[in-house]
């Protein structure tokens, strides 16, 4: 299982990394084109704004997986063995359960903006596509508990 968690973890490094560059060079050519040009690009306008809900989403479960996302360190740090130990084993039972209620609520979005037909006004995506980070994301939380990097 942590083979398999390990794969999933450097696969959404460099995907993360793709949607970073990706957005980087989007508002880097609507900076020029507004400025230089004098003409605001409305199509990579729509592409960084779907660009940064991919990347804040799989960016906050690749945080969970690494162990790297905010946290009260306090109880960790001057409990003592057994309040570490308690504290330690709830975060890890509270990020599953976050993990799966964004799986979950993440999925019925997906579903229903699907069903609806819903397309982005510019790029004409269906919004479905753009939603589905939510459950990918809910999927990589929930394995956070079973990775040990950090």
């Amino acid at each position: 299982m942590k083979r398999v968690v390990h794969a999933f973890v450097v696969s959404l490094k460099g995907i993360t990394g793709a949607l970073m560059v990706t957005l980087w060079l989007c508002l880097l050519w609507q900076v020029f084109a507004r400025y230089v040009l004098k003409s605001p690009s409305t199509v990579t306008e729509e592409l960084a704004r779907i660009l940064l809900m991919w990347l804040g989403t799989l960016g906050a479960s690749l945080a969970f997986l690494l162990n790297q996302h905010i946290a009260f360190d306090w109880l960790q740090e001057k409990g003592s063995p057994r309040t570490r130990l308690f504290v330690r084993d709830f975060s890890l039972a509270m990020s599953f359960v976050f993990g799966l209620m964004c799986l979950i609520a993440g999925s019925t979005v997906v579903a229903k903006t699907w069903a609806l037909g819903q397309v982005t006004p510019v790029l004409k995506v269906p919004w479905s596509l753009v939603y589905v980070a939510l459950p990918i994301a809910g999927f990589f939380i929930c394995l956070s508990p079973f990775h040990e990097e950090g």
